[in-house]
Order: C-alpha cells, then structure tokens, then sequence
C-alpha cells in the first residue's frame, strides 16, 4: 500500500472513533471567537494579532501541517497548548465536547489530497 493511501486509510478509522458526536458548525462558532483571532477566520495563520507573534500562528490550509496531525494530536495542543508559542491550552476553558466542536471544524481547512 502506497504511504498516501495508508494514511488516508489510518486517518478514516481514527477519525469516527475520536470526535464522534462533534458538531462543525458549533466548532466553528468557538473557533471564531478564541481562534480566528490568532489563526485567521479562514485558518490561514493570519488573524488580526498574528503579525504581533512569535512565532507565527500555524496555518491550517498548509498540506505539510497536516501529514503528522490526527485528531488525538490536534486535541492535546488545543487542551495543553503548544510549548514555544503563545498558543495556550484550554483545559478548564473548553470541554472536552467544545474541543472535539472544534476539531470537527479545522478538518474543513485541510485541503484536499491528490
């Protein structure tokens, strides 16, 4: 099996098992209101504050970011944030269910694979 395909296939069944029951659209809605400020409103890394940081805010349309990203990786950072950076965790903040929300919502600024 071709590594792009293993991936692909990994990432199906991971994906159901780990943020089922998240709603994208109810992801989106916190998204913008403690993301999009940093990350942009399209997940570009660039939101109103991102040319003030160091270093710069992940952007999520970035096809490199997500070869190593499954849900389980993207919900540590956003519980424990992200050493080095000024991304910090929303354990205490966020539930478990509004994590997961929002999850759902940056697997739509993954592009599409070819």
């Amino acid at each position: 099996m071709r590594r792009p395909v293993k991936r692909l296939v990994i990432g199906a069944l991971l994906l159901p098992t780990v943020i089922r029951g998240a709603d994208a659209s109810k992801g989106k809605a916190t998204y913008e209101l403690r993301c999009a400020p940093c990350h942009g409103p399209e997940g570009r890394g660039d939101g109103p504050v991102a040319s003030g940081l160091s270093p710069p805010p992940r952007n999520f349309r970035d096809a490199e970011f997500w070869k190593s990203r499954t849900p389980e990786t993207l919900r540590a950072v956003v519980k424990q944030g992200r050493p080095g950076t000024l991304m910090a965790g929303f354990a205490g903040v966020l539930s478990d269910q509004e994590i997961d929300d929002v999850i759902a919502h940056l697997e739509s600024f993954r592009p599409a694979e070819h």
